[in-house]
């Protein structure tokens, strides 16, 4: 059989392209440019809505015209890049969590011990607003704000114990009660020296998340110590150099971990290091600042990729 003639073809292909319709292997011919098919239009689920807080939410503001994240980013690597991994690595470590999923804590590298060291004043401060004073900071005397602000921010040993003795029955109860009562099973807190109770980055980042939530002691402690623990200028390091404003750290020696807690722009994180030398710090003891200020950095430029690459 004969095929059509090449009038017929023309003729064809004129009809064709009037219907907004390119034949087969016309996109291959010279100067043709083939007309891009409208994308599907995604469903995605209405997120559920947080608890709000007292105080103002920490998420970093959306830039205007900045892409939508997906769960894989086009030109992203589907692993993470090993320069901002801490997997395998001895002698620092990072946790964080998302504020809005903090029930998926990354963990990832491993230091010589979890002492909370000065962390754990955090703690004393919660258990001593909930057991003396309901919950409730406006119920505090002068003189105990003035104790716990220098506890947070000094890292104020005398100030403390200050409050430690003033929590009745057994401190490490009441203690142990705020992590029960948020869902750590794990940490157990002593009647003194809780600085030396194990306290892990996992924990610690669960910790921060609730506080951010509300949900330690009460919406009004949590924002109150939220509020408070805003560190001297001499203690600004670590996550205090990467634009976290709500920290806390520990530290005392060489040889021991130094670490910190705290909430970087839309997640909770933790991090420690034995690494390097030391700086002698306002409460006699010392810690590893230039490390922790690496670490520090690392950690700002893993969220910035989890947030282009992995978050939704």
């Amino acid at each position: 059989m004969r095929g059509p003639t090449i009038g017929v073809l023309a003729v064809l292909m004129i009809m064709t392209a009037a219907c907004g319709r390119v034949p087969s292997g016309a996109a291959d011919a010279p100067g043709a440019a083939p007309t891009p098919a409208a994308p599907p239009t995604a469903v995605r689920p209405t997120p559920s809505a947080r608890p709000t807080s007292a105080r103002p939410t920490s998420a970093r503001p959306t830039t205007p015209g900045s892409p939508t994240p997906s769960s894989r980013t086009p030109g992203c690597p589907a692993a993470v890049p090993e320069r901002l991994s801490l997997i395998g690595v001895q002698g620092r470590s990072f946790a964080f969590a998302p504020l809005d999923d903090p029930d998926d804590v990354t963990v990832e590298g491993r230091v010589s011990g979890s002492q909370a060291w000065s962390t754990s004043k955090l703690l004393v401060a919660a258990a001593f607003l909930d057991t003396t004073a309901d919950g409730d900071p406006d119920a505090v005397s002068a003189t105990n704000r003035r104790s716990i602000a220098a506890a947070l921010q000094s890292s104020d040993a005398d100030a403390v114990r200050s409050l430690r003795q003033q929590i009745p029955g057994r401190p490490g109860r009441a203690m142990t009660a705020v992590l029960r009562s948020i869902g750590d099973d794990e940490t157990v807190a002593p009647d003194s020296y809780e600085g030396l109770m194990p306290w892990s980055v996992r924990e610690q980042v669960r910790f921060m998340a609730a506080l951010d939530d509300g949900e330690v002691v009460s919406a009004s402690t949590s924002a109150y110590l939220l509020e408070t623990m805003r560190p001297i200028k001499a203690h600004r390091w670590g996550l205090g150099a990467v634009g976290a404003t709500t920290f806390k750290g520990g530290w005392l020696r060489q040889g021991r971990v130094t670490r910190q807690l705290g909430l970087l722009d839309s997640y909770a994180v933790a991090i420690g290091t034995d690494r390097g030398p030391v700086v002698r710090q306002s409460d006699g003891d010392s810690a590893h600042v230039q490390a922790m200020d690496d670490l520090a950095e690392l950690l700002a430029a893993r969220l910035a990729w989890e947030q282009h690459c992995r978050r939704r």
